[in-house]
């Protein structure tokens, strides 16, 4: 049996990608839980919160495409394409029915999931991102304060050991534990052909930030009104992304009553990186309903 606090490294060819994931174990005779980060993240940002469900799921966590290990495409990254990549993942693996939690970017792949794939599905939870950004002024606000600190904090394009990457990476941060920091850089980057740590993320994938979310939105919509699973559109109390006015909208436009909203206490747009006890809490009730 896999032990949770250290994830087994695997791959799978999907829709012609190889793609990669951490397999945490768990309880391999239960239904397996499909986890999918955020926006340039990587599978194991869910190190910290796969662990709370080895008793009750087969945990494992993807790489998107593009991110992490998993292979870049040359066809783009469409919330298409990467809901695709889920469902044709766990029809590959034989990791179905599935509960299925997608933080952030991972919440906008889950909403055509549940609507393309939702016989493979038996617990969905959208994670603090809805279909459009939020164009509200306090939305508005907020994107451009992200963007700002981006631009401020540019992270070089490449760094000359894991030393520099570190430091770099501990002024941007002062909360991580330096154990916490020293897997992100490994996790985060990787060496090219001149010796030099450049992340491993597709850059092509930051476009995802700008129009081709827009883009997408009536596409999201429309997926989120045909749902056939069991929905929790989980959203941060003090979250800044999705505001509560989106939130309630997704729920009552999915069908048969089959979603519910429930708000992490005192978390934002991070969720259980920011309320962990209260994510998990919140999410063992509904996997259980």
């Amino acid at each position: 049996m896999t032990n949770p606090y250290y994830p087994e490294d695997k791959w799978v060819t999907v829709n012609g990608l190889r793609i990669h994931y951490l397999d945490y174990g768990g309880d391999r005779t239960k239904r397996p839980l499909i986890l999918l980060h955020g926006l340039g993240g990587n599978a194991h940002t869910w190190d910290k919160l796969a662990p709370h469900f080895a008793e009750t799921h087969h945990v494992v966590a993807m790489d998107a495409r593009g991110c992490g290990d998993s292979d870049w495409s040359k066809d783009g990254y469409s919330v298409q394409q990467d809901a695709a990549d889920v469902g044709e993942f766990a029809k590959a693996t034989g990791l179905y029915p599935f509960d299925y939690y997608g933080h952030s970017q991972g919440s906008r792949y889950g909403m055509p999931v549940g609507a393309y794939f939702g016989e493979y599905v038996e617990h969905l939870v959208l994670g603090d991102y809805g279909p459009m950004p939020d164009l509200s002024p306090a939305g508005r606000e907020t994107a451009a304060k992200r963007q700002a600190s981006g631009a401020a904090a540019e992270r070089p394009k490449g760094f000359f050991s894991p030393e520099q990457a570190f430091d770099w990476h501990r002024q941007a941060d002062e909360t991580l534990a330096d154990d916490e920091l020293w897997d992100l850089v490994k996790n985060t980057y990787r060496t090219n052909w001149d010796g030099i740590l450049i992340p491993k993320t597709d850059p092509e994938i930051q476009w995802l930030n700008g129009r081709a979310a827009l883009k997408e939105g009536e596409f999201l919509w429309d997926s989120v009104s045909k749902i056939s699973c069991k929905t929790l559109v989980l959203r941060g109390e003090v979250s800044t992304v999705l505001n509560r006015e989106m939130a309630e909208e997704m729920v009552a436009k999915m069908p048969d009553g089959n979603g519910s909203l429930i708000e992490v206490p005192g978390a934002g747009h991070g969720l259980h990186g920011e309320n962990m006890e209260g994510t998990v809490q919140i999410l063992r009730e509904f996997f259980a309903s």
